[in-house]
């Protein structure tokens, strides 16, 4: 089932005030006694609503922010590029090697900014 970007908004949008209506009934009832089965059905309700909800949103970040595999698309340019230099008889360039510097990143290192008290 393919759903639009507005049809998952006004899922979780539906879900929200229904996990909402449920927690309002359970704040009326959750001190009675004869209520007990139907607040525990309640709970039970909110948590699998609370993770269909989970679900719809990841769904919904997924959709737009799609994540692609570019291993086929590298491995389709690399064989026509080496199929380009076969026919033309251009030699193929070697690969540079990357060059990578390691981090710097410093985890407990402070960076004195005007904020900082004089001490």
């Amino acid at each position: 089932m393919n759903l639009s970007f507005k049809d998952m908004k006004f899922m979780i949008e539906a879900v929200d005030n229904l996990i909402e209506k449920y927690q309002t009934r359970i704040y009326q009832i959750e001190d009675l006694d004869e209520y007990e089965d139907e607040v525990s059905d309640l709970g039970n309700d909110i948590m699998f609503l609370s993770s269909l909800r989970k679900k719809i949103d990841d769904s919904l970040n997924d959709s737009l922010n799609p994540k692609v595999d570019t291993t086929a698309l590298t491995k389709f340019v690399n064989s026509r590029r080496k199929n380009v230099f076969k026919i033309t008889k251009i030699p193929i360039p070697k690969t540079p090697k990357p060059t990578i510097k390691p981090s710097t990143n410093h985890p407990n290192a402070h960076i004195k900014s005007e904020f900082d008290e004089d001490k």
